[in-house]
């Protein structure tokens, strides 16, 4: 799970609407809300179009160019291309959707089964939120690619790690990982027989783990 910086909110109305509202948001009704796309496509744009705990790629490249926005709204015809977007608006802590349900800093686009099947509403710690300030993955995390899991960093302290798992478990990085493994044993088998590599662009997370282990071995 790769840090995400989400200093950029592409839509200005949006961003005006949200810092006009008091303590408790309207309710959350999801895409019935005139601002859903335009939230869930601004944030696609500062996640690279992947899911913000898989890396899993969520819509074409094209789909979160920045040429498909004016100053206020997302202007690309989203509408012909919504079967392409393949995913949820999430809310990282569960407990702030019932006042605040349009805040940014809690707001996520996942793949839908991470979001419906595996976080829900479970409890979070901040340990592994991506956006977080404090977040790093190679503080955190450490990727076992011949297991194809993320675990907790040894190099934390017990409680650390404790906590680490958890998070794991609750945000799904492990889940629904088979095409990760796809793609992790293709690059492993290209860098030992010396082919020349295309950077990937999903997964870049436990790829990145996994080439400098095999540096540190000589491959």
């Amino acid at each position: 799970m790769k840090k995400i910086d989400k200093s950029t909110i592409l839509s200005s109305n949006y961003k005006e609407w949200l810092d006009s509202l008091g303590e408790e948001h309207p309710k959350y009704n999801s895409s019935n809300n005139k601002y859903y796309n335009d939230i869930k496509m601004s944030l696609l744009y500062c996640q690279n179009g992947l899911c913000a705990y898989t890396e899993e790629e969520l819509c074409d490249e094209d789909l979160i160019d920045i040429n498909n926005w004016d100053n206020e709204k997302y202007i690309y015809s989203i509408d012909k291309n919504i079967s392409l977007i393949n995913g949820d608006l999430e809310h990282f802590n569960e407990s702030l959707k019932d006042k605040k349900a349009w805040l940014w800093d809690n707001l996520f686009f996942v793949q839908g089964d991470i979001n419906r099947k595996i976080k829900c509403s479970k409890s979070i710690q901040e340990i592994l939120k991506p956006d977080a300030p404090h977040y790093d993955p190679n503080i955190y995390l450490e990727f076992d690619y011949k297991r194809n899991r993320f675990i907790a960093n040894s190099n934390l302290n017990i409680k650390v790690q404790a906590d680490v798992d958890c998070m794991i478990i609750t945000l799904g990085l492990n889940a629904n990982a088979f095409k990760r493994k796809r793609q992790i044993n293709k690059l492993v088998k290209a860098l030992k027989d010396d082919i020349e590599l295309e950077e990937p662009h999903e997964y870049i997370t436990a790829w990145n783990m996994t080439l400098k282990q095999l540096e540190d071995k000589g491959k």
